[in-house]
């Protein structure tokens, strides 16, 4: 009878745990809280629920409940309103100063009650989303929904956030994004608990900010006549000669400003100096170095008219800065002061002045001066300057603050200067780049940053000590908007790597958990559908992964959940739900072939198939030797990027290529055994608007017997673009052991040329032995 009870007494506990562990997984909210314990039962919604505030919290508090309140009353009919005492069915609100910071929470969830303890409203505006989270997905309906239960599972949570600064940018400037448009981006930050919203209100494609003094801004600044059609780098250049383009008035800012405050998002406002000014320019050419005539700009990169440096465009800029200032309450003002080119300052003569009387050494130093009178001019008015990390660049401003956009080095280097870092490096928080490798991705720049990237950066450099790491502010993504022209590619480059954003700014680095962000998806794209938001699928996308087994290359597929089954082939027919059920690695290298595979859940298509061509290679999967290292940025597999059989795409894509700034690359591929080859085509790509320059030379040499090496040709840079980047070399068959190939970088980019004066990038793909 004893034993009966044991075994009893032990599958209680069983189903007891299993329960919880049932309820730990619909906790599907993001960012995770930083401490969440699950209980047994739920908390439901009804007529009779009522909120409660401490009489130590004051009206603030209560309008905290906002967004909770009207989700409740829309989707679910109910009025959630307040009651002067606390009693069961109940949303309890209690002061409680000890919490680590302002925005901190404790959310206690009981059958009977909902407790909530925070220092200040925007604590129990976070509870609130949370709630809203842990609510069906239903919540976010616009309409009435009858026949849902309203309930959130109980539990216990202790939520504060990593970083005081959680960022989201937006370009308006390369292609204007509506006021509305501009509210409801505000609606999803505040829904992820993301703090500010960074305006990038002008550029040289635009100036959309009213400015009373200067009407012209934006009756000129605020539309162009053309613009580029494709990419950047597309020959010819195509053009689409519609008028674009738009601004806000001072009024429809302060709409913004007050619509964001009640969600407890700081705006960060950024006005471009001293270059991105072309559009200015238009409306004032008087304050360029040549005085125009300009066009606001259709084309995008970086352009030579800047800002002169005389007196007269200090009043001007600080004209308009008054203007800003009084518009938007946050102390900081972002000021740009990147990819500013010298050779206007270089050229004019009230520049060299300048230089002169204040005793720079160049130009370099003047951008340093422009930037620090800037500073000094926001100083006066109470407000500290951003800017990009640029502003290094001969010396930073007093109390500066640098947003590292160019990797990491310059928030390093900031920070051991003891100045503030936002984080921000494009190779991680760019949301313009690519988020899938999949062939019908919408025309982006170019680079790759897909849905774990984002989430699993970490925006502390390991290489800070503890008292350097302090200033690391925060982080933030970034959305620049040449190839986003409306809403709806916006939302697909944004959604879902906000998401992972959000997590990365709350979450300590330890208490990351990128499998469970993943389980928790599926809850936040229910919730997205139900928003209407045109959210990207590509986190069901099948992934190829080349590699190399028993000396041979093969390819494994495979998806964020391994209990989705995919569905393949290999000579480029259609696949279907029908076709072959992958199981095991397919062979590459003897023969081209392409893959077409589909993700496939309970017998629906999860979204667009994968599909990669793979190209014959003699060099497949065989060992690569590179004597230097390519950039850490750019290092895609390593030596195997060059003999996976896979010819890297345009735009870049930076997991395709290898790339070195600066620098030459010798490349050495040993054969398992002697081939016999008669052709080597080394690839690589010109895109100067990148700062990419094709080789200047690429020379090949082979060994018959593995020692001795001899020249097959060497191919110099203007024949290697007459054959589309590509280096050609043939010879009479040759039965050798290996190939070594010399590909020399193609030196300074140009003066007058984008980012002339730096060193070029050099980017190389597939060697092919044929």
């Amino acid at each position: 009878m004893k034993a009966i009870q044991q075994i009893i007494f032990i599958l209680i506990i069983l189903l007891q745990t299993q329960l919880l562990f049932s309820q730990k997984n619909n906790y599907n909210v993001i960012p995770s809280p930083l401490q969440l314990k699950p209980a047994s039962g739920q908390f439901t919604f009804n007529q009779e629920t009522r909120l409660f505030l401490d009489k130590n919290l004051n009206e603030e508090t209560g309008q905290a409940f906002f967004i909770l309140t009207e989700r409740l009353k829309i989707a679910g009919g109910i009025d959630l309103k307040t009651t002067s005492t606390e009693k069961s069915n109940t949303i309890v609100c209690k002061l409680n100063r000890q919490l680590p910071q302002k925005e901190s929470y404790k959310l206690t969830v009981d059958k009977n009650k909902i407790t909530i303890e925070a220092r200040e409203p925007v604590g129990f505006f976070y509870a609130s989303q949370t709630i809203r989270q842990l609510l069906p997905p239903e919540i976010e309906s616009k309409n009435l929904q009858s026949d849902i239960k309203w309930a959130v599972s109980c539990c216990r949570i202790e939520d504060t956030p990593r970083y005081q600064y959680r960022g989201m940018h937006l370009d308006v400037c390369r292609n204007f994004a509506p006021k509305e448009e501009v509210m409801h981006y505000i609606d999803r930050l505040a829904f992820l608990k993301i703090n500010t919203f960074h305006w990038h209100l002008t550029d040289d494609q635009g100036w959309r900010i009213e400015i009373k003094k200067y009407p012209r801004l934006t009756e000129i600044g605020g539309f162009r006549n053309r613009t580029v059609i494709g990419h950047y780098n597309d020959q010819p250049r195509r053009w689409d000669n519609t008028r674009k383009g738009g601004f806000y008035t001072q009024q429809d800012i302060r709409e913004v400003i007050d619509y964001a405050q009640k969600r407890f998002i700081n705006i960060l406002p950024e006005i471009e100096m001293p270059g991105h000014a072309v559009a200015a320019l238009a409306a004032y050419p008087q304050f360029s170095c040549s005085g125009g005539p300009f066009e606001v700009e259709g084309l995008w990169g970086i352009f030579n008219d800047v800002y002169c440096t005389r007196d007269e465009t200090f009043d001007f800029l600080e004209d308009i800065l008054e203007e800003v200032i009084d518009l938007f309450p946050y102390q900081y003002i972002h000021i740009g002061g990147d990819e500013c080119p010298k050779l206007r300052w270089k050229r004019c003569h009230a520049c060299q002045e300048r230089i002169k009387a204040e005793g720079l050494k160049n130009e370099h130093e003047l951008q340093s001066y422009f930037i620090k009178r800037i500073g000094r001019f926001l100083g006066t008015k109470g407000k500290k300057l951003v800017g990009w990390d640029e502003i290094l660049e001969g010396g930073l401003a007093s109390d500066a603050t640098v947003m590292s956009w160019r990797g990491t080095e310059g928030g390093i280097a900031a920070a051991r200067l003891g100045h503030d870092v936002i984080m921000t490096p494009s190779t991680a928080l760019y949301l313009d780049y690519y988020q899938s490798q999949l062939p019908g991705e919408p025309l982006a720049i170019g680079g790759y940053v897909p849905l774990r990237t984002v989430y699993e950066y970490n925006p502390t450099p390991d290489e800070l000590t503890p008292s350097e790491a302090k200033y690391i502010w925060g982080v933030q993504a970034n959305v620049w908007a040449e190839y986003l022209p409306n809403k709806n590619q916006r939302e697909y480059m944004i959604f879902p790597r906000i998401a992972a954003l959000a997590e990365n700014a709350w979450l300590p680095q330890e208490k990351k958990n990128y499998a469970d962000f993943e389980r928790r998806l599926p809850s936040l794209f229910q919730r997205y559908n139900v928003m209407g938001i045109n959210y990207s699928k590509a986190f069901y996308n099948v992934a190829g992964n080349t590699s190399v087994r028993n000396g041979k290359l093969e390819l494994a597929l495979q998806t964020a959940d391994p209990k989705i089954e995919i569905r393949y082939t290999t000579d480029n027919s259609k696949v279907n739900e029908q076709s072959p059920l992958y199981s095991t690695p397919i062979q590459l290298g003897q023969t081209p072939i392409t893959v077409n595979a589909i993700p496939i859940e309970n017998g629906k298509i999860l979204c667009d198939p994968y599909s990669q061509s793979f190209i014959a290679n003699k060099a497949a999967g065989q060992k690569v030797i590179l004597s230097s290292e390519p950039a850490e940025k750019y290092k895609g597999k390593g030596g195997l990027t060059l003999t996976d059989c896979i010819q890297a795409r345009y735009p870049l894509l930076g997991s395709e290529w290898l790339g070195y700034a600066g620098k030459n690359v010798d490349v050495i591929i040993e054969f398992d055994e002697p081939v016999t080859m008669s052709k080597i085509t080394v690839g690589s790509t010109h895109q100067p608007g990148q700062w990419i320059y094709a080789p200047e030379s690429v020379e090949c040499f082979v060994s018959e017997n593995g020692n001795t090496f001899q020249s097959v040709g060497k191919v110099q840079h203007e024949d290697i673009l007459k054959t589309k980047s590509k280096a050609i070399l043939e010879t009479t068959p040759l039965t050798i052991k290996k190939i070594k190939t010399e590909v020399r970088n193609f030196g300074i980019i140009p003066e007058g040329e984008q980012g002339g004066g730096n060193a070029a990038w050099l980017f190389i793909d597939e060697i092919i032995v044929e």
